[in-house]
């Protein structure tokens, strides 16, 4: 609702892949319930919602990044974590379990790639204030979020069928969702900051507000 009201018009790429990764978190989360009022297996959802999670952070990450050696990287790091995500579902849980360990392969490269932002922000010769852009915002939401459930979602598979874990899964990753949520809408309100060198008018703003990093 924020994207579709404040930032609808503009084209920020980044934003938009958000706005679509969220689009679909309401996709799945609605077809999960489904799945589970009618007793059927939700495996091949969650190892779904695990690759295109990572797409959806890839494209933005892509986006975000400078035009530096780094950003040529994500591409390949999204087919190696494809064809992984594709074994370990197909031949290593054989589609019968929760796919605990690329999930958690997952979290850490996002996560990886969340600091290493950070830190090319910090280096950066910019002189944007880090918490200004609607990227950094984005980059902390992922940050928290998969830290909070990486554990959560590792120790998925052995224990989601313990009746407490399930409790503490439904609460703790709820929580996280909600702070998620809160999250993206700052991200989503957040103004574009002005462009005081005419010569970066014409760039492409998601470029504009990413930090070069010291020469």
């Amino acid at each position: 609702m924020f994207f579709l009201f404040f930032k609808g018009r503009e084209k920020e790429k980044t934003l938009r892949v958000i706005f679509y990764y969220i689009v679909y978190c309401i996709i799945n989360e609605a077809i999960g319930y489904y799945l589970h009022e009618i007793n059927k297996s939700d495996f091949i959802l969650f190892a779904l919602y695990t690759l295109l999670e990572f797409t959806f952070f890839s494209l933005f990450y892509y986006y975000a990044l400078p035009k530096k050696p780094v950003r040529k990287v994500v591409p390949i790091m999204w087919a190696l974590f494809f064809i992984f995500e594709c074994i370990d579902f197909f031949l290593i849980n054989q589609m019968n379990a929760f796919d605990s360990f690329a999930v958690g392969v997952e979290s850490i490269l996002i996560i990886l790639l969340c600091i290493y932002y950070l830190v090319i922000q910090l280096k950066g010769t910019n002189t944007l204030f880090v918490y200004s852009t609607f990227n950094f915002w984005v980059i902390i939401t992922f940050l928290i979020y998969l830290s909070g459930t990486l554990f959560l979602y590792v120790m998925a598979e052995n224990m989601i069928q313990n009746r407490e874990f399930r409790i503490q899964y439904i609460v703790i990753n709820s929580v996280f969702n909600v702070i998620k949520n809160i999250l993206l809408s700052i991200a989503m309100l957040m103004k574009p900051t002005p462009i005081k060198n005419p010569e970066q008018k014409d760039r492409n703003l998601d470029e504009v507000l990413s930090y070069n990093l010291k020469n």
